[in-house]
């Protein structure tokens, strides 16, 4: 796994020249946040190389390439924030969204060719996760 920080979120050509870089280099599939990601994503489509999508699901921006998005569901501490304050508390407190909570989703592209069996395997390792059976690295 190689990580490419540009130091911009919003730097389309940046993301794009990014993007380009990394399928030189020989990636297999690609990755992107932040509202650059439609540069990088679209270096991705034209060459044909598979995109993950996070924060939202990408799908609508690329479905030939999409295979899924990672989709962030802050509804699920927005409840306990606004509770939080209105008890008068503000600040203080980190919350977490995750597979367990529901906070993060796997949303998997309908239009993407995903085999049956690879598509198992993912859903048994979010299973897996959420659960707890399955321990990946932190930062």
């Amino acid at each position: 796994v190689k990580i490419n920080y540009t130091g911009s979120f919003s730097d389309v050509a940046l993301a794009a020249e990014a993007a380009r870089a990394e399928i030189g280099a020989g990636a297999d599939v690609l990755t992107g946040t932040a509202q650059m990601v439609v540069g990088a994503i679209g270096v991705a489509k034209d060459d044909g190389v598979p995109w993950f999508g996070t924060q939202a699901d990408q799908t609508q921006l690329a479905p030939s390439i999409v295979v899924a998005s990672q989709v962030y569901h802050w509804e699920v501490v927005m409840k306990e924030i606004i509770d939080l304050m209105g008890q008068g508390t503000i600040g203080g407190k980190s919350f977490t969204i995750d597979l367990a909570n529901g906070g993060e989703v796997i949303s998997y592209n309908p239009g993407y060719a995903l085999p049956t069996d690879v598509k198992q395997l993912a859903e048994d390792t979010v299973k897996g996760i959420s659960d707890g059976s399955i321990n990946p690295p932190r930062p």
